[in-house]
């Protein structure tokens, strides 16, 4: 794993220095602590600088430097991530191409000479972000990987573009402003991460998961979305049960061997869950020597899985490593993970995952397997299917009434009932989709309360309704993962993964994210993956003398528990002091309705830790990016 940073000037009013490069490239040195490189290009109309820093795991030779090009220097590129397939590509390419590495970084720069860029991204199975310069054409291109994996940022006027792996890293230009994005802290405040293409910073962007950005030699740009996952259309309702198993089987083992190529030792994240104990079993099976895994807990909390994981650690003989975390542990670290998420993601697991990637970091062992995405493949939330039930039941026929009943009902109704329910009437009258997320915190409707003055821009319920009208999916389930596969998934679960391993130097990698199997859970029957009350249905009978039964079906925790178990007496302490003393909180927010959610918490902190928990994260941020 590594980080990127580029800019690309056509007016003396930006110029492009070595010295502004490097400041960039180096504001992300734990991305990249093995190796640092530039490029400069410069022409009468044109300036081009890219920058990399390199985290060494797949050729550790100089030749696996970057910026890296095409032996005949026309075209550049900085990557960030891992081809897994490299080595089959490279061979259909190594009879017309001289290779001066053994890198994957190499395989796409002719990749793309071969086949074009949107038949090499056929092609790559991967986590990635890359950009390339052309020489021949004077144009600039940004990639990201079909599901998110990789971040990357950017911002673009008429005469500038300027990339990187971190908002952090583009801030250090001189003419990009830190001005909160309105649309970003109203969509975090329900969803606790910005959707793309916002940021918290007006100007800057984030690359939409399988998309490209290419910017012409004229300053002209265009965004293609090259993967997309109702591409596949509705589930094959032909396949059957046995079909299913094995063909899953066949497919997990492939993605978790390619996700073992590595010139550096490689281990997982276990929390003793079916997710991380298949990634420890398909791995076990492929190794002659034992594998590391790293399991954390949180002291004296009930969620603590150590129970599970070690069972698991003991059936596959793994070499564990395991931590305890406390609250002076979280108080900690909370400052720092601010610091290194760029913009707030208000999820409470960033800490245990934090201090699961210094201990992978200090064992020596800096590629890990995570088992993120699959709950949102194969509905693994009973969310997901309360949410179509309810939907099936009753909400679609609520809709049926004429919109003038459903706008008096919800005017009786409105203040009178809890949030969730007012807000889900108020959505009902404007015919807006009932499952906006898997976690929400803060309901429209309750926003308006919160804010002094709530900004008159897009609802969240509205960013999410114009999601669901862009699916030519009718299969309820389906259209539930693709909200998520669109914007929970990629911009929270992958982020926090991805910003908290790449503080402590680990890239993380995600077998149950391989396109492959993706492409095959997304063509699963809805019906076997809930069946007999039990959610990830058909994952679970392909787990089956994998590992072993009582891991597989005992009941999901979330890792590490929830804000719920997170938020101790001693932390409602430190978040109600940092968020009531906060300038953020002062110029912008209600510090009454604040008040009072810290008050319903002491009675009911189900539905209110994590407006606790995304307050706190937020006024963090703003500390750490004030200035």
């Amino acid at each position: 794993m590594c980080g990127i940073v580029g800019l690309l000037s056509r007016s003396n009013q930006y110029p492009l220095t070595k010295e502004l490069i490097v400041s960039m490239r180096d504001s992300m040195v734990p991305r990249g602590p093995d190796d640092a490189g530039i490029y400069i290009y410069q022409n009468e109309y044109l300036q081009v600088g890219l920058g990399h820093r390199r985290l060494s795991i797949i050729d550790l030779s100089d030749l696996g430097q970057q910026p890296m090009s095409t032996n005949d220097g026309k075209l550049w590129i900085v990557f960030n991530g891992e081809i897994f397939n490299y080595r089959e590509l490279r061979q259909q390419l190594i009879h017309k191409y001289q290779f001066k590495s053994h890198s994957d970084t190499e395989v796409i720069l002719y990749a793309v000479r071969e086949w074009g860029l949107e038949g090499c991204l056929q092609r790559l199975r991967g986590m990635y972000a890359f950009a390339l310069f052309d020489q021949l054409d004077s144009s600039l291109t940004l990639v990201r990987d079909p599901l998110g994996v990789k971040p990357l940022y950017y911002y673009i006027d008429n005469n500038i573009v300027t990339f990187a792996s971190e908002i952090k890293a583009l801030l250090i230009n001189p003419y990009i402003k830190k001005t909160i994005n309105q649309t970003a802290l109203l969509h975090y405040l329900s969803f606790a991460n910005s959707p793309a293409p916002n940021t918290f910073f007006s100007g800057i962007h984030k690359l939409e998961a399988g998309n490209y950005l290419k910017i012409d030699s004229k300053g002209n740009s265009k965004q293609i979305r090259y993967w997309n996952p109702t591409r596949y259309g509705e589930p094959d309702n032909n396949l059957d049960e046995a079909t299913c198993i094995e063909q899953l089987r066949s497919l997990l083992r492939q993605s978790v061997a390619r996700r073992m190529v590595s010139d550096v030792p490689f281990g997982v994240f276990l929390s003793g869950g079916v997710d991380s104990s298949l990634n420890v079993a398909l791995m076990a099976e492929q190794l002659n020597k034992p594998v590391e895994t790293f399991s954390i807990g949180i002291e004296g909390d009930p969620s603590n899985e150590f129970e599970y994981a070690r069972k698991v650690a003991q059936h596959f003989k793994t070499n564990h490593h395991e931590m305890i975390i406390n609250d002076d542990d979280f108080i900690s670290a909370l400052p720092k993970i601010a610091y290194f998420q760029d913009e707030p993601l208000a999820d409470p697991v960033c800490v245990p995952i934090y201090y699961l990637s210094k201990l992978a970091r200090e064992s020596g062992v800096p590629v890990i397997q995570v088992g993120e995405g699959s709950d949102e493949i194969f509905a693994g939330y009973g969310m997901y299917h309360q949410f179509n039930n309810w939907n099936t039941n009753w909400y679609a026929r609520y809709l049926h009434l004429p919109q003038i009943i459903r706008t008096i009902l919800y005017k009786l109704a409105s203040g009178k009932i809890a949030s969730h329910l007012d807000d889900a009437l108020r959505r009902a009258m404007h015919n807006e989709t009932l499952f906006m997320g898997n976690a929400m915190a803060f309901w429209d409707n309750e926003k308006a309360q919160l804010f002094k003055q709530a900004p008159e821009i897009e609802t969240s319920s509205q960013y999410i309704n114009q999601i669901t009208n862009d699916l030519n999916i009718t299969d309820p389930l389906l259209r539930i993962i693709n909200i998520e596969l669109k914007n929970r998934l990629p911009e929270l679960l992958l982020m926090r993964v991805d910003k908290m391993s790449m503080a402590h130097s680990i890239e993380t990698r995600v077998p149950f994210l391989d396109e492959d199997l993706v492409e095959f859970a997304l063509k699963i029957p809805s019906a076997l993956k809930f069946k007999n009350r039990e959610t990830k249905y058909i994952l679970k009978k392909a787990a089956e003398g994998i590992i072993p039964m009582d891991i597989i079906y005992r009941k999901k925790w979330g890792f590490c528990g929830s804000a719920t178990n997170m938020l101790t007496d001693k932390m409602v302490s430190y978040a109600y002091d940092n968020i009531m003393s906060s300038k953020l909180t002062t110029d912008m927010f209600n510090k009454k309705y604040i008040e009072d959610i810290f008050k319903q918490h002491k009675k009911q902190s189900r539905f209110n830790s994590f407006k606790i928990w995304n307050l706190l994260n937020l006024v963090l941020w703003h500390e750490q990016y004030e200035n």
